[in-house]
């Protein structure tokens, strides 16, 4: 894997996984004509979607949302998304606080009726959910697009394991959102597939920025078998740690058993 220079991933994010997700829809947003009926969604009328066709051939999915029109970014709201497995008598819930499709699919006469939106899944050029293995496991996850919900204006993810258990009817769905690294998860997070790895990038500024590097850690019990390590940070600073102003510099820790070790070697002034 290529070594990935900070100030490019501020430029142009390299989450290829998520290519379908992380389309960022201002053109959305640019619209000064709006059906009189858009203007009732305010946040508190729901607007019905059903998507027709099988998801992953395995999840017939409906949402109740609750688009707002008049906030930047446009049709942002909290949805109730609701998954129905084809080939079990599963259903659940997922709640997501910053849901959104494009408005050319609402129709103004489904705000008032209330009846569903019918829309193809497939035919969707930004995803508002789709299912990606982000922990290197070979079985997808659930992730939930946030629209606009991460740094510096970026999509942010939440991410739910589908646990499942061979020859046995056990299923279970289980939160990650307060869960390192997958709570921090956006368009802007690298994945090293070859070494099992994610790369974590918090931008502060031009030298005020953060970077961590999480390793996948494998367990022999399934329903545990999704966690990461934290094995290296990298900073960016202005000031040295006696507060004085320095010329930017990058400070490289190696992280073993959770202590911080300084890599000299590595360290130092930022051309």
């Amino acid at each position: 894997m290529k070594h990935l220079n900070v100030h490019r991933l501020m430029i142009r994010p390299l989450l290829i996984l998520f290519l379908s997700l992380s389309q960022i829809a201002f053109a959305d947003n640019n619209s000064d004509s709006f059906p009189g009926n858009f203007k009732l969604l305010d946040g508190k009328t729901p607007v019905y979607i059903e998507f027709t066709d099988v998801i992953q051939e395995r999840y017939k999915v409906d949402v109740e949302w609750l688009p707002i029109w008049d906030e930047v970014p446009r049709y942002n709201g909290a949805a109730k998304i609701n998954f129905e497995l084809v080939d079990r008598d599963v259903k659940f819930t997922i709640y997501a606080d910053l849901f959104h499709i494009g408005p050319q699919f609402i129709k103004a006469e489904n705000i008032e009726s209330k009846e569903p939106i019918k829309v193809q899944f497939s035919n969707l050029t930004i995803n508002p959910f789709d299912f990606r293995d982000v922990n290197f496991d070979g079985t997808d996850e659930l992730v939930i697009r946030n629209s606009n919900g991460g740094q510096r204006g970026y999509d942010s993810y939440s991410v739910y394991l589908i646990q499942e258990l061979e020859d046995t009817s056990y299923f279970n769905v289980l939160d990650l959102r307060n869960v390192m690294p997958y709570r921090k998860f956006d368009e802007t997070t690298v994945f090293d597939w070859d070494n099992g790895r994610v790369e974590m990038y918090y931008s502060g500024g031009a030298c005020s920025s953060e970077e961590e590097t999480y390793e996948r850690v494998y367990s022999q019990y399934p329903l545990q078998d999704y966690r990461f390590k934290l094995i290296e940070k990298k900073r960016w600073d202005y000031e040295d740690e006696d507060g004085n102003r320095i010329p930017c510099t990058k400070y490289v820790y190696n992280v073993i058993d959770g202590k911080e070790i300084l890599d000299e070697a590595r360290s130092g002034p930022v051309d």
